[in-house]
Order: structure tokens, then sequence, then C-alpha cells
């Protein structure tokens, strides 16, 4: 498969304050999640952000042909470093994010040990209807960012959808996010404020 144009890739870097007067109040998504009342709270009220750096690497890949070294074609790999700060809380953390598709294990302080999956998809393979429906309309590129998220010890999984709207006339990082437990699924969208 070819990689996409990088004009069509969002670049999310830069420093992303959480809006909350624009995003979905998150309470009812982390207590799906099985993240404690008193740490919610807290959550609720705290200043978060996001530092990301994000860089895109193209490697040639070649092919050993009867003693002869032939260049393949050159693939492309993205990675995120995100460090997220939680101010009062102490939930600060810090990693490096492939996004290629493949599952990254990771412990995080809020949510615990998960698996998590990025990649880019065309905006029409949303997995969840009603998030396909918001970035097909909204997306400011044809490229968005899909998390695949699992924490199989509280039994949940989520789709988060990292790209640009346009929203109130002004341009945001957004993450749209659908949640999931046994038979209970929660909806919502974080904005966030930061270089424009």
């Amino acid at each position: 498969m070819a990689a996409p144009n990088l004009k069509d890739i969002p670049d999310l870097t830069g420093t992303w304050v959480l809006n909350r007067k624009l995003s979905t109040d998150p309470d009812e998504i982390m207590a799906l999640q099985g993240v404690p009342w008193v740490v919610r709270k807290v959550l609720r009220h705290a200043r978060l952000s996001l530092q990301i750096c994000q860089t895109t690497s193209t490697c040639i890949e070649e092919k050993v042909d009867d003693n002869s070294i032939m260049a393949d074609n050159s693939k492309s790999s993205t990675s995120l470093r995100i460090t997220q700060t939680v101010n009062p809380g102490g939930f600060d953390s810090e990693g490096n994010y492939l996004v290629d598709g493949s599952k990254q294990d990771l412990s995080l302080p809020i949510f615990g040990d998960i698996q998590m999956q990025l990649k880019f998809i065309q905006r029409s393979l949303v997995l969840e209807d009603c998030i396909r429906e918001i970035v097909e309309v909204a997306s400011l590129t044809s490229m968005v960012i899909q998390e695949l998220a699992m924490n199989s010890s509280k039994g949940w999984d989520a789709e988060v959808i990292w790209g640009f709207e346009e929203l109130e006339g002004k341009r945001y990082l957004t993450r749209n996010i659908r949640t999931t437990k046994e038979n209970k699924k929660v909806i919502a969208k974080m904005v966030y404020d930061g270089p424009n």
C-alpha cells in the first residue's frame, strides 16, 4: 500500500491544552474505563496539556537477489512523542508511539495496562458510525490517526480518532472517542487549543 500524501496527514506537533468549554465532560467515559472517583474529580478540574513531537522518517527497503542488492521501495515511518502534563494531579506521562498499526503494550498512570495500535486511515474507514459522520464533515485533512486501545483487565476497548476540525470558525486538535464495556458505549470529544 502506498504511503499517503504528506499534505493529507495531520501533523500533531505542538503543545495542546484541553479546552473544557468545547470538550465533552470526560467523567462518564472515565467511569466506564474504571478510573477511580477521586482521580476523576481531580482530573475534572486539572489543567491538561499534551506536548507532541511528530516525526516521519523514510527508509529504503532493499532486496538481495543473486548476490546483488536492489532498492525495492521507500517506506515511511511516523512516531509521536507525547508528554501529558496534568496540573495538579501527578498523573503525568511520557512515551513514544509508532503510527504503523503495530500493537504496543503500555502502562499509563490513569488507565493502567493497555494495548494500543495507532495508524493513519482515510476518514471513511472510522469504525464508529457517529464519529465517522463527524470527521467526514469536519476534518481538515483527508487522513486521520486511528487509535485502538484495549484494557483487558478492566474489560473496555476504545477507538480514538485524532485530527483537526474547524469548530466555531477556528482550527482545533480533536480526539473523538468511543469507549465500549460489555453492553455500554460512551462517545466523547476532547478539544485542544494550540498552535494555529
